[in-house]
């Protein structure tokens, strides 16, 4: 084996080894994250939930009838609001795209790298805008579960939980 191979083999064999050592922390951390996420309780289904309430108040086959019906009532806005999301996402990016590679252009005039300074921008407003979001809606917050809680609520039915937490 000639001197100059033998010279850079500790040096390349050394380099696959912090290669190799930061691989298995990387694994070890997508691992311990997917264990932690995977311990988290379940949602419960909209199909699944039931409301808290006295069962000595409620007349069990009105209830059922009513509980159905509310059901029905918070899909048909869990949908509506997830179409609404998704049409307000979509302009929302295109918006951040269009102003970040604006802002890129104006930034890199004149600089040689003007491309690569609006693909940064571009790619800036993009993660911006996926980023923003309303938050405080209650079908965020509590999901449809709040809708057939205050719905079972105006039919005369008292929810003994916190709406939308039973």
């Amino acid at each position: 084996m000639p001197i100059r191979e033998r010279a850079h083999k500790p040096a390349v064999i050394e380099i696959l080894r912090e290669s190799s050592v930061k691989t298995i922390r990387s694994v070890a951390v997508s691992l311990t994250a997917c264990v932690a996420l995977c311990a988290c309780e379940p949602v419960q289904t909209l199909q699944e939930y039931r409301p808290v309430v006295d069962p000595a108040k409620i007349r069990p086959a009105k209830f059922e009838a009513d509980l159905e019906h509310c059901r029905s009532i918070a899909l048909k806005v869990e949908a509506e609001y997830k179409q609404r999301q998704e049409k307000e996402m979509q302009q929302q990016l295109v918006a951040g795209i269009l102003l970040g590679a604006l802002v890129g252009a104006a930034a890199g005039n004149h600089t040689g790298y003007q491309g690569d300074y609006i693909a940064a921008g571009a790619a800036t407003g993009a993660i911006a805008a996926a980023g923003s979001g309303d938050y405080s809606d209650d079908l965020v917050t509590y999901g449809p579960r709040r809708v057939v809680d205050r719905c079972m609520t105006d039919r005369g039915y008292k929810i003994l939980t916190d709406p939308g937490r039973a």
